[in-house]
């Protein structure tokens, strides 16, 4: 399929957690834009070729390398000074931005960096008082994205989530996370949702 006359099939491909990464490196460079995006926003690209799309002279694939976990923190450096605001909120939102980047991102004049900023974990002087939980018997809750996402706990059987129309492991649910159809929000942004409720079920469950 990465090698189907389709852009759109080899769109879907590269953004695939499951693709090969020697064929997402083959794939990042792709002569349309929204396959390159796709590459640039998969968690299994090597960090290499990340760097390689964050200079892309396409907005869209370095806004997707910036949110990319597995971007390097000299690359995210450079993106944080991009041109594009959707890229440099990104790079505010994204784990691997190095804190002192995250100070200058806080002042940036576009409201949406700032606010992709004041809600990265690493920028100094954050506080999670955005974290709002429904704990029960049998799960922890966090307001997500659309959704509220559950973390159930049941004798028995391993824990697993529920979103929306969503049921699964954790796995399935970072697969749908990095998903080339659920690019409306962050990777990153909700990749830190996940987190969050992983360690207050861990808090009030012990597992």
């Amino acid at each position: 399929m990465s090698k189907d006359s389709d852009c759109d099939v080899r769109s879907s491909a590269a953004g695939n957690p499951n693709t090969p990464a020697d064929t997402l490196v083959e794939l990042s460079k792709d002569g349309d834009w929204a396959v390159r995006s796709s590459v640039a926003g998969n968690p299994n690209t090597p960090a290499d070729t990340l760097v390689d799309l964050s200079k892309d002279s396409n907005w869209a694939v370095r806004s997707s390398a910036a949110g990319n976990p597995n971007t390097p923190a000299d690359a995210l450096v450079d993106l944080s000074k991009d041109s594009d605001w959707a890229v440099r909120s990104s790079a505010a939102g994204n784990p691997n931005t190095p804190a002192d980047t995250l100070i200058e991102l806080s002042k940036d004049s576009d409201w949406a960096v700032r606010s992709s900023a004041a809600g990265n974990p690493n920028t100094p002087g954050y506080t999670s008082s955005d974290e709002e939980f429904i704990i029960t018997e049998t799960y922890v809750a966090i307001k997500g994205t659309n959704h509220l996402w559950y973390k159930h706990n049941y004798p028995n059987v391993a824990p697993f989530y529920t979103c929306g129309c969503f049921c699964g492991s954790r796995e399935q649910l970072i697969s749908r996370i990095y998903s080339i159809d659920n690019l409306s929000a962050d990777p990153a942004v909700r990749m830190r949702i996940l987190d969050a409720l992983d360690r207050k079920f861990k808090e009030v469950f012990g597992r």
